[in-house]
């Protein structure tokens, strides 16, 4: 009777055991077929899976590769471009913001701006620790992203070159120069004849986004910009825009935080009554201001100023620069005979200068992000569209190839000429385009 009671309880007790492990095994072989169906799921709706949590990492891989190869088939390849092909049309209409302050320890003798140093944070009221210091180029630089041209010098001839040719090859006519008269930091104006003659040679026009140079001023802007007039505007390569009232042709000019200074101080140089007007002289110009919070619209029109940009790359970062906002922008520029130029960009980072500011990030999606506000620009009924940015690499807005390094990010799966190529694309798209 002993046994008998023992060899039950043994046998009760493997029952149980068995039981046991068949219970989280069905629930195991359950979770494999739910993430099995939301990755088929994935590929039929393109959309982000949700990834059960047990195995999180694997299967966030497996999505990963399904998304890499679905796009790898799906790339257009007519739109390719080869780089350093001939192309011959470039559109005046299409601007790109340039940024020629870039310096390097073999040109130069020293690094700029590859070097740059971690900002503190705008936020004092975040507690959280954040790296410090600066960036030890070539290995650790103030970008996301690494050039294929490496860290090059803005200095070099032969990079101002190459970079004319990308120009060309997106189809880009014109480089708005990030600008600051002589002796302020950053300013391009030791090279600015040079910019000028090699550009010429691609037919690229140039103009310029004016900074906002220490103790900026309408008076003192006036003065360096009737110097750089004296100097360079008879040059082919300065571009200029038919005014719409008198059909002359003048330089167009971004100014870039135009609102920080008062709009009756704009007033005195863009007023044709004004006492130090530029208006009908031979430093007159379609001067834009940078458009960020709706009440800068009241302060574009006070100030006289032509038009107005909007020039961040992140959506919904500014007024100016949430996409929503563009139709009512075109509207209210046309109900005021102003020029409006919406600044569309292929993405936004700059962690590696602002590692704070990461809630403003805004994911490339491979060429999704461009594209969107590409279309929702045309869209608006503009007739004019400015590139946030060719080489603001700080920022991550850069259209200029990057390549494949590790620790950084890149435009793999496709080439590094990617986003020229889809600069064109979308430049072909445009009915105002020449």
């Amino acid at each position: 009777y002993v046994y008998f009671i023992c060899a039950s309880t043994i046998v009760f007790i493997i029952c149980i055991s068995l039981y046991n492990f068949e219970v989280p095994k069905r629930t195991f072989l359950k979770k494999v077929r739910t993430t099995t169906e939301t990755i088929a799921d994935f590929r039929v709706k393109q959309a982000t899976a949700e990834i059960e949590e047990y195995d999180k990492h694997k299967y966030r891989i497996r999505v990963i590769r399904e998304k890499i190869k679905r796009l790898t088939k799906t790339t257009n390849k007519q739109f390719f471009i080869e780089p350093n092909v001939d192309i011959s049309n470039v559109s005046s209409k299409v601007h790109a913001f340039y940024y020629a302050w870039y310096k390097s320890i073999d040109y130069d003798g020293a690094w700029a701006h590859w070097n740059h140093k971690i900002l503190p944070n705008w936020n004092k009221n975040d507690l959280r620790t954040y790296p410090e210091g600066s960036h030890k180029p070539p290995e650790d630089i103030a970008s996301n992203f690494y050039p294929l041209l490496g860290c090059y010098s803005s200095n070099d001839p032969f990079i101002i070159r190459t970079h004319m040719k990308y120009f060309k090859e997106a189809g880009i006519g014109v480089l708005v120069l990030s600008w600051a008269p002589p002796s302020y930091d950053d300013s391009p104006d030791s090279i600015l004849q040079l910019i000028l003659d090699i550009a010429n040679e691609f037919n690229v026009k140039i103009t310029l986004q004016v900074e906002p140079y220490k103790n900026r001023s309408p008076e003192n802007f006036m003065k360096y910009w009737k110097v750089f007039i004296d100097k360079y505007g008879s040059h082919s390569a300065l571009y200029k825009v038919k005014k719409s009232k008198s059909g002359t042709s003048l330089p167009l000019i971004y100014i870039y935080d135009s609102y920080i200074i008062d709009a009756n101080e704009w007033k005195t140089i863009f007023s044709l009554g004004g006492p130090n007007t530029l208006r009908e002289t031979k430093y007159d110009g379609i001067f834009l201001g940078l458009l960020v919070d709706v009440q800068h619209k009241v302060h574009i029109k006070r100030s006289e100023f032509d038009g107005f940009y909007t020039y961040f790359a992140s959506n919904g970062f500014s007024y100016g620069s949430s996409w929503k906002n563009w139709n009512s922008l075109a509207r209210f520029a046309k109900q005021n005979d102003l020029l409006f130029i919406p600044s569309v960009g292929p993405g936004y980072i700059d962690v590696k200068v602002r590692p704070w500011n990461s809630a403003n990030s805004k994911d490339r999606s491979h060429g999704r992000y461009y594209e969107t506000a590409w279309r929702i620009a045309l869209k608006s009924g503009v007739s004019f569209v400015s590139i946030t940015s060719f080489n603001e690499w700080h920022e991550g807005t850069q259209i200029e190839p990057a390549v494949y390094t590790s620790g950084y990010s890149s435009y793999d799966p496709e080439d590094s000429h990617f986003y020229l190529n889809l600069t064109r694309r979308f430049i072909k798209q445009m009915a105002f385009r020449n």
